[in-house]
């Protein structure tokens, strides 16, 4: 990972996309852009109480950023699923849709987050693209695979044509997890394990989303993969996080394009 600094803004770029000549991606943080108070700084989404004006025009910085024509962007209202729409063009919010893939050269792709993980998959030998946004809900669904299918049967996507890049999350130390939740991984992941995914501190399970995430990659066979270290509950100086500050809060986002 790496930092840039671009229209007054602060992105993360992935080590492993810098010599990617065919795609744009970057993740945003809070530096710079319109908002104020709990939305302070670049606040991308307009659905949890920010003006939208605001969030319109930060959209367009960070769009801006990437080189991307906002007026083409392919965004969507993420529900916690494993459902992927396939964008041929720039085209209103994909309802009830985790998941974009495109093979659409400059038509930017939106996911946003704020402690989710959101992720870029690149297919250079097919020219493929897609970004996912994933909870705990959307890794026990397995969206990775639901992702890799999609392109798979649109694009002929294999495994190995992927580079992945996913983005900062909440980390397994601010994540405690009760009986509940413990009973759906056990369901999901009936076997062992499920406990490389768990900590116990004080006698509390602590979750790695990250690690269950790294694991489904492995799994899929995608070896080219590169994750943020960085924790957004713990960064209140780059992300929004909705364990820590609630639902008044804004969103951080993954935005790439095919050049």
């Amino acid at each position: 990972m790496y930092t840039e600094e671009k229209n007054g803004l602060q992105l993360l770029r992935f080590d492993n996309f810098k010599d990617l000549a065919g795609v744009a991606c970057a993740v945003s943080t809070r530096q710079g852009g319109f908002t104020s108070g709990p939305f302070g700084g670049l606040n991308l989404g307009s659905f949890s109480g920010d003006n939208p004006e605001a969030a319109a025009k930060n959209l367009g910085l960070f769009c801006g950023a990437l080189g991307a024509d906002p007026s083409k962007l392919a965004h969507m209202r993420q529900r916690h699923t494993a459902n992927v729409a396939v964008v041929e063009a720039g085209a209103p919010r994909a309802e009830n849709t985790d998941a974009l893939v495109t093979a659409a050269r400059g038509v930017p792709l939106l996911a946003l987050s704020a402690d989710c993980a959101l992720t870029v998959f690149y297919d250079a030998e097919h020219k493929a693209l897609a970004v996912a946004h994933s909870g705990w809900r959307g890794a026990f669904l397995n969206i990775y695979s639901a992702v890799l299918n999609v392109m798979r049967m649109r694009y002929g996507t294999a495994p190995e044509n992927l580079t992945v890049g996913v983005s900062p999350m909440i980390s397994a130390a601010n994540y405690p997890v009760q009986g509940d939740f413990l009973e759906k991984l056990r369901a999901f992941y009936p076997g062992p394990e499920h406990l490389r995914w768990l900590m116990l501190k004080n006698g509390v399970h602590f979750f790695s989303l990250r690690e269950l995430l790294r694991f489904q990659l492995e799994q899929l066979g995608v070896k080219k993969h590169e994750f943020m270290h960085l924790c957004t509950h713990e960064r209140k100086d780059l992300f929004f996080s909705f364990r820590r500050d609630g639902a008044a809060t804004g969103h951080f986002g993954l935005a790439a394009m095919l050049k």
